[in-house]
């Protein structure tokens, strides 16, 4: 760690560079390395971030000092007046950044089990962040047009919001932290609230046309099992809205979907009568946070290699 804080700046441009992952790969094809090229890249990524997930933890403090450093755009997303192309990137690129950031701090507290408290993102950013991703939202249908990396920003947007749901709520659970039950509401309502400022713009998004709402309620869907699967308190707080908005839009779905979205509501219904039974689980099981990360990690990370390869086509690296 002590060699490696005169280099985060440099950690984070390495974690944020979306051709990283895909020069790596080409690297280990050319010399030969007994390492998997299409996991060796989002490991080293996810390893990284936890070194740098951890210095920013550290160096908060009660100001917020050193993501304010690190990270200065956190706190200050496009006006309505700048959500122009150039924003619209930028908020892709630091969604991306922090979701990297936030799979290394989860990664980190599950490999721990908990007993060290490592949270580079405060919880009181979660207005702002949920501004950024508001940008690329709104700006999807019109920019997704424009290259395969803007096509995959809502992927990025979506995988963003599982991720920040989840550290809120492992912030809640995390033991070491002081006045234990003012932080562990405080993190669920954050949980809360960004999905309270975010919703209206997926439903926005979801208005324009057919082809929309079948690509929107498909990550939501995927959102729903991932918290799902994790036993998310705030899943079980938000899925009263969620399903009649999906529902509403069943004649949109394929199939798959359709079964899907079945499987989800009768898990529902399932763990309900659990509750009642006074039986059901009230946090995430350490082994399948873990699954969860590693899954999480290797999507992350095929997404950019295909976005990096599909850009590298047309403008070399």
């Amino acid at each position: 760690m002590e060699c490696m804080r005169q280099y985060i700046n440099e950690l984070l441009d390495f974690i944020a560079d979306m051709h990283t992952l895909t020069k790596l790969k080409s690297h280990m094809k050319s010399c030969c390395q007994p390492l998997h090229e299409d996991t060796f890249g989002g490991n080293l990524k996810v390893g990284l971030a936890q070194i740098a997930a951890m210095e920013i933890s550290k160096g908060n403090h009660r100001d917020n000092k050193a993501v304010i450093r690190y990270l200065p755009w956190l706190y200050h997303p496009p006006s309505a007046m700048q959500q122009g192309p150039k924003e619209f990137i930028e908020c892709v690129s630091h969604i991306r950044l922090l979701s990297w950031l936030l799979l290394g701090s989860l990664t980190h507290s599950a490999l721990n089990q908990g007993s060290t408290s490592c949270m580079p993102i405060p919880l009181d950013a979660g207005s702002h962040i949920s501004d950024h991703l508001i940008v690329i939202l709104i700006g999807f249908p019109e920019q997704s047009k424009t290259s395969v990396l803007h096509m995959c920003s809502l992927f990025h947007a979506f995988m963003f919001a599982q991720l920040w749901t989840i550290y809120c709520e492992q912030g809640a659970a995390t033991p070491t932290m002081q006045n234990q039950n003012e932080f562990a509401s405080t993190a669920i309502l954050t949980g809360l609230e960004f999905w309270s400022r975010v919703t209206p713009s997926i439903l926005q998004l979801m208005a324009h046309n057919k082809v929309m709402v079948e690509m929107v309620c498909l990550h939501v869907i995927s959102l729903m099992e991932a918290l799902q699967e994790c036993n998310s308190t705030i899943f079980v707080k938000l899925i009263p809205m969620w399903l009649p908005m999906i529902q509403s839009n069943l004649k949109h779905l394929s199939a798959g979907l359709q079964l899907r979205l079945q499987a989800i509501q009768n898990n529902v219904n399932h763990q309900y009568l659990q509750g009642l039974q006074g039986c059901a689980q009230t946090s995430a099981i350490p082994s399948v946070l873990r699954k969860w990360l590693q899954c999480t990690q290797f999507k992350m990370a095929q997404v950019e290699i295909q976005s990096s390869e599909a850009v590298s086509q047309f403008y070399p690296m």
